[in-house]
């Protein structure tokens, strides 16, 4: 049976739905199937995201944080959480911003508080800080994150390739985790 992997972010200036088409691939090199999904367009992706195997949260780092936005998406599962319907799901997390840190860790420590409140088993990042891995070209996971995915903002538009790479990577193995893990009611 196959998997389906949602990836739900928020996207203000685009690089987090450029990050979540890198993951999508890579979920989809596992043989998973990948829905993504704009928060601004969350209300209409509920029922999707509760029968999806595994769901993927993906935010800008603003102020140490995850931006308002996803913060209301969260605040909005109240309903959800009642009903233990993404209990056991897979969760993963992914942010970025325009510095170095920008204290992202801040921002995927809400993301997995979040999703262990929900009951949900997360998967972190399993590379070493500049890892080589076999098929890609770049050293991967450069900001040195395990929880999961942290990439640096482009400036002037400029993609940092190992971050697409690294987003990549992921995706595949937030797809190898589910696979493995299944979903459990």
């Amino acid at each position: 049976m196959t998997k389906t992997v949602a990836i739900i972010y928020y996207n203000r200036y685009c690089y987090s739905s450029i990050l979540a088409e890198h993951i999508g691939k890579g979920v989809e090199k596992q043989g998973a199937n990948a829905v993504t999904y704009d928060i601004a367009h969350a209300g209409n992706s509920m029922i999707s995201l509760n029968e999806a195997d595994a769901i993927i949260f993906g935010s800008p780092t603003y102020f140490g944080s995850v931006a308002a936005e996803v913060k209301g998406f969260m605040d909005a599962t109240v309903d959800i959480w009642n009903n233990k319907q993404w209990n056991n799901k897979v969760a993963a997390g992914f942010t970025h911003s325009s510095a170095l840190s920008g204290d992202k860790l801040a921002t995927l420590m809400t993301m997995f508080v979040f999703a262990a409140q929900h009951g949900m088993i997360w998967a972190g990042l399993d590379l070493r800080s500049c890892e080589k891995v076999k098929d890609y070209g770049l050293e991967l996971n450069q900001p040195g994150s395990w929880i999961g995915l942290m990439a640096q903002s482009p400036k002037d538009g400029e993609k940092k390739p190992s971050d697409l790479e690294t987003a990549e990577y992921f995706g595949t193995r937030i797809a190898k985790v589910t696979q493995k893990v299944g979903y459990y009611e």
